[in-house]
């Protein structure tokens, strides 16, 4: 939508915070409009935040917008319950077999980062696994019924360079087991020991959980917003500005684990896009910080191989390259890259040259754009 309604998505996802600028309606849409806004509500899981603002009164609406907003949030909860019992399916497997988790994203920021856990919608369950533990992990909820979407490079291949793996449950819902925040070069960077030092626990359906510690989990918020869909979602926004702007947040603890993780160039471009996305003023010390931060060549390089017109799962790899220690396991990983199992390059569809070049080729753009 283009014209004066396209910050009406982002006006709403901002709804509740002091910050947000963006106005609203004066009276209800007119259909068209408002179709579409249920449309982008649900795509980007702001369902709950739309019917607040109507219940806030601050969305003039009629009462059959009213209806059909509250339908499509029913609709969210209820896969976010069926996400909730899943969560306690999955965990109560791997508590059995001994492995440690801690759960990422939507179910964790919902309950510890909102003042209601319905204004935060999610499509699947994350969690994290150590990386010792990870085929573990694996292992036991295939044997439960689980299926992975995709094989392995070659074996062990997850456990050591991965972010994770995706793997769908007997009923249908996506478990993603995450060994490190994100793909590639910055979550290569991850001291990893760091996401198991603090915790946060909340609790789900009688159900005690653990999740990152606040400041770990708003550097995940920033880690997901800026380098995960492109663009990002109107709700992983939100959760960036929810989290750094709504709840207390130590700001310097903030910025060291920020710089420990070799971060400060994602963070800096996830709260820059909350606030330009979102209509929100620039307040409070991380906004400032962001506003004039400028990012080395490095990190210009790493940035555009998630950012571009088109990233790829291969160019993240290949610029991960950097971020590998020592030779041996920078070879074990190219090798890997370059020559992996025949049944996952079936599953993928891709030929070991092709994938080579392309992912090569968008390395070398980002390299070149680095230099600009």
């Amino acid at each position: 939508m283009t014209g004066p309604w396209s910050t009406l998505a982002p006006a709403v996802a901002a709804h509740g915070l002091a910050e947000a600028k963006l106005a609203m309606p004066e009276l209800p849409l007119d259909p068209p409009i408002w179709a579409h806004l249920m449309t982008v509500a649900r795509h980007e899981r702001i369902t709950g935040l739309l019917v607040r603002a109507i219940l806030d009164g601050v969305l003039p609406t009629t009462a059959q917008q009213t209806e059909q907003a509250e339908l499509a949030h029913r609709a969210s909860m209820v896969t976010a319950l069926a996400l909730e019992a899943t969560l306690v399916r999955t965990a109560a497997l791997l508590e059995t077999a001994g492995v440690d988790h801690r759960v990422l994203k939507g179910t964790g920021v919902a309950h510890l980062d909102y003042p209601d856990p319905a204004l935060r919608s999610f499509g699947d369950v994350d969690l994290l696994v150590r990386s010792s533990q990870f085929d573990d992990a694996v292992e036991v909820l295939v044997a439960a019924g689980h299926q992975r979407k995709f094989p392995e490079p070659r074996p062990g291949f997850d456990r050591r360079f991965g972010k994770g793996s995706c793997l769908v449950s007997p009923s249908g819902h996506e478990i993603d087991l995450h060994r490190t925040l994100a793909m590639g070069p910055f979550g290569l960077r991850i001291p990893l020991d760091d996401l198991w030092r603090r915790l946060s626990p909340f609790e789900v359906g009688g159900h005690q959980f653990c999740a990152l510690g606040p400041e770990d989990r708003f550097l995940h918020a920033c880690v997901h917003a800026a380098l995960g869909d492109n663009p990002p979602r109107l709700a992983s926004l939100r959760d960036v500005a929810q989290m750094h702007l709504a709840r207390p947040l130590d700001v310097d603890f903030t910025r060291r684990l920020s710089s420990s993780w070799g971060a400060d160039a994602v963070v800096a471009r996830a709260v820059r896009m909350a606030g330009d996305v979102l209509g929100l003023e620039a307040v409070g010390p991380l906004a400032r910080w962001a506003m004039t931060f400028s990012p080395d060549r490095r990190d210009r390089r790493s940035l555009a191989t998630y950012t571009g017109s088109s990233p790829t799962y291969a160019a993240k790899s290949f610029a991960a390259v950097r971020a590998i220690p020592g030779l041996r396991d920078k070879a074990a990983f190219v090798f890997t890259l370059v020559l992996p199992d025949r049944r996952y390059l079936e599953k993928r569809r891709e030929r070991p040259l092709e994938r080579w070049r392309r992912g090569l080729a968008q390395v070398l753009r980002a390299h070149s754009g680095g230099r600009r």
